[in-house]
């Protein structure tokens, strides 16, 4: 039982940090379409693309933390690829200079990871007890 309410618990965290992931993803895709009507716009397309590439990526870490929340594993390798691709931006935002926001970055990108990792290996010991 307490391996249960542990799972349980491990899940509720992990897909609470990436339903955040989603969050940003989305206020992300807001603050360009935003910003498109108050800067000059050099390549539209461009734009455009990363506006939709936001919103697409927001909606499916959503369905990966309902799906992880459910213990659902359709959740687990969408959210692992993610925030395996998060780690490697928050690299090139640090090598660019912004530590902060690479830091804050990385460090929600390895706890998601680790919380997957984990629920997966609980996964498995529940299986086989």
């Amino acid at each position: 039982m307490a391996k249960l309410r542990d799972e349980l618990f491990l899940r509720r965290i992990t897909s609470t940090i990436i339903g955040g992931e989603a969050l940003l993803l989305f206020f992300l895709g807001l603050f360009l379409i935003i910003e498109s009507f108050i800067a000059q716009v050099k390549n539209v397309d461009a734009l455009i693309a990363e506006i939709v590439f936001a919103l697409l990526g927001g909606i499916g870490l959503l369905v990966a933390a309902k799906g992880i929340r459910r213990g659902k594993r359709y959740g687990n390798s969408p959210a692992m690829l993610a925030n395996l691709i998060a780690l490697a931006v928050s690299y090139y935002i640090w090598q660019g200079g912004w530590l902060g926001i690479s830091l804050m970055l990385g460090s929600f990108a390895v706890l998601a990871i680790i919380g997957i990792l984990f629920i997966t290996a609980q996964s498995a010991q529940l299986k086989e007890d």
